[in-house]
């Protein structure tokens, strides 16, 4: 069986569909969505390499709310 995803039809084409679907000479179904894998923990461990030394230091802009 082959399968076609149609996004946009214009009227005709759309009533031209249903006829044929109607006449059972094409079945339509809706597009199955993607299956989604699951996340393992540490899977990014090693992506980030470069941080800065002052990575945790305080921020000047909230000097005055310390």
């Amino acid at each position: 069986m082959e399968t076609y995803t149609i996004e946009i039809l214009e009227p005709k084409a759309k009533k031209l569909l249903d006829d044929l679907a109607n006449l059972n000479l094409i079945k339509f179904q809706k597009a199955e969505s993607p299956q989604r894998k699951e996340r393992q923990f540490g899977s990014m461990k090693g992506l980030v390499t470069n941080i800065a030394e002052d990575f945790d230091a305080p921020l000047e802009d909230f000097k005055d709310y310390m």
